[in-house]
């Protein structure tokens, strides 16, 4: 029996053992994100915006407005410490 058409196939895979999952086709360098554990998605959300607020912090100086913005919330933050 002869085989007319060839299955195109996909290559599944995962650098931390399934948390995330990539899909390639065979030969191809290239890959695209398949999935992702929702509990490593928050702790990649949680990373940016971390990151979002150093940049903040960073930006405010020579920036007036940003910086009296990032004085509030500290003392904010102080006094949420306090209560």
């Amino acid at each position: 029996m002869m085989v007319n058409k060839i299955t195109e196939l996909t290559v599944f895979e995962s650098p931390d053992g399934g948390r995330t999952v990539y899909a390639r086709r065979p030969g191809q360098a290239t890959r695209e994100l398949y999935s992702r554990d929702p509990i490593l998605e928050k702790e990649i959300a949680e990373i940016e915006s971390q990151r979002r607020w150093m940049d903040i912090f960073n930006a405010r100086q020579g920036n007036v407005a940003l910086d009296q913005i990032c004085e509030q919330a500290e003392v904010l933050y102080e006094l949420s410490k306090t209560s």
